[in-house]
């Protein structure tokens, strides 16, 4: 996960803080996702596949809002 990693940190969707914490991409177990969790593990936001069926987008799970959108063809 290192390119989407870093790419989700360029955005500010993850984190690093000077005290050492930090936001963190995992799997989800309830739907065929990955979630973002903050240092206290709530979850923040989900990754999902776009409706085009390719591409991803990061959805934060407070809004519901699609906060970024991952094309496919970076990977």
């Amino acid at each position: 996960m290192g390119y989407l990693e870093e790419m989700l940190i360029r955005n500010g969707v993850i984190y690093r803080a000077p005290d050492g914490s930090s936001s963190y991409i995992e799997g989800s177990l309830v739907s065929n996702s990955l979630v973002i969790r903050d240092s206290s593990g709530w979850v923040t936001h989900r990754i999902e596949r776009a409706s085009n069926g390719v591409d991803l987008v990061v959805r934060n799970t407070s809004t519901g809002c699609v906060e970024t959108r991952i094309s496919a063809s970076i990977f």
